[in-house]
């Protein structure tokens, strides 16, 4: 999570957001499972006018990484309060299918989890099927990160050069711990730019 040096009123506007939003509305069907589940618009139809009078305001950002063979959609989505305190955070979904079907469907959860997340709505029966499934192999390639791949990424004096040794990594870009290593350093040459 990234935040502003303060977040006292965007909590405090936040809790009276919470307090007035009411449950997202099972109104779609997963065909392959048969079950119901909140589309993102009834999210977002759930939260808008709590949000609003709140003086808040969400956008989600697809991000890249920079490394063609991730295969990963990650999404930031930022909550902004009037005040100009904010909140942000990222989310990474397998896509399980490289065409556009399958980006537009791993964008599609990816936002509906995180704005789900970053509003305080609990998440209701899904359609992640198809991402949990490319899950164990994932995980099944994250083994410890090699010291020098750390190492090579924490030296990186610029955001170019992050992403140039990111690049030349394909065989890490599954890994969880190689993929916060990269967002962290840039992060990080970004706050001190």
């Amino acid at each position: 999570m990234n935040k502003s040096e303060q977040i006292n009123e965007i909590a405090m506007a936040l809790s009276k957001a919470q307090a007035a939003i009411k449950g997202a509305v099972e109104d779609s069907t997963n065909p392959h499972f048969r079950s119901k589940y909140a589309s993102l618009q009834s999210y977002i139809d759930a939260a808008r006018e709590p949000l609003t009078n709140n003086g808040l305001a969400i956008t989600q950002l697809l991000t890249d990484v920079n490394c063609e063979s991730m295969n990963l959609v990650t999404i930031e989505t930022v909550m902004m309060h009037s005040s100009g305190q904010w909140i942000s955070s990222t989310f990474s979904v397998p896509v399980s299918k490289a065409d556009a079907q399958g980006f537009g469907s791993a964008v599609t959860y990816a936002r509906r989890y995180s704005y789900a997340a970053i509003v305080g709505i609990a998440p209701v029966d899904d359609d992640g099927t198809q991402a949990v499934a490319i899950a164990p192999a994932v995980a099944a390639k994250a083994v410890k990160l090699p010291a020098k791949v750390s190492v090579a990424i924490k030296g990186a004096n610029t955001v170019e050069e992050v992403n140039t040794i990111a690049k030349g990594l394909t065989e890490y870009h599954q890994h969880p711990e190689f993929r916060n290593l990269v967002q962290k350093r840039r992060e990080e040459i970004n706050a001190n730019a």
